[in-house]
């Protein structure tokens, strides 16, 4: 403390139960990015995962129980796209669920926080992304080309961080945008399972 004889005391405490709305794109690594500081501040969990990968939550679950995870501490609600809806405001309006940590398009997190505001519940949102990539004058065409690919293309491009625009400065602009455009057409578009 600044004033002599005076203290500060910071006391940290678990929140209470955190329900977890998570993506589709990344379904292990977004549950693990969540459920894990979750359960370290000492917090239960309610977990919703996107209605197209609910197996890996599941099974990430499956493997926490064996590990020891106690099986009443994470919860996971799976639903169909036509109850989302339902199941977000459920989350968002319990009394019991003291924080909401959601992964997902910012139409749907504006929606979250709003019904979450009446309550006051605490939340995270990690919205999508507004990602440029900028190349400079002085970058190497090989170099920015790759980045440049693994930025939009990952996982198909469908990342929140995934470039949704490129700057490119004018000394560059044209060697950049060839070099960029061969490296586009040799991609190959189709199932991903086959060859």
């Amino acid at each position: 403390a600044t004033v002599p004889g005076r203290q500060i005391m910071v006391t940290k405490e678990p929140v209470g139960v955190a329900a977890l709305i998570t993506p589709w794109n990344f379904p292990a690594a977004m549950i693990t990015r969540k459920l894990g500081p979750c359960l370290a501040a000492g917090c239960g969990a309610v977990i919703k995962p996107a209605e197209d990968t609910p197996l890996s939550t599941l099974a990430l679950l499956e493997l926490g129980h064996r590990a020891g995870i106690p099986r009443d501490l994470v919860n996971v609600v799976t639903t169909p796209r036509s109850l989302a809806n339902d199941v977000g405001y459920t989350m968002c309006t319990h009394p019991l669920v003291r924080k909401i940590s959601f992964t997902g398009s910012t139409q749907v997190g504006v929606k979250l926080a709003n019904w979450c505001s009446d309550g006051m519940k605490r939340t995270s949102l990690e919205l999508g992304g507004n990602s440029p990539f900028i190349v400079f004058d002085d970058a190497d065409i090989e170099t920015s080309v790759n980045a440049a690919m693994n930025a939009k293309f990952r996982n198909s491009g469908q990342t929140c961080i995934a470039a949704n625009r490129f700057y490119v400065q004018k000394g560059i602009h044209d060697e950049f945008v060839t070099a960029l455009a061969k490296k586009v057409s040799e991609l190959k578009v189709g199932h991903g399972l086959l060859p």
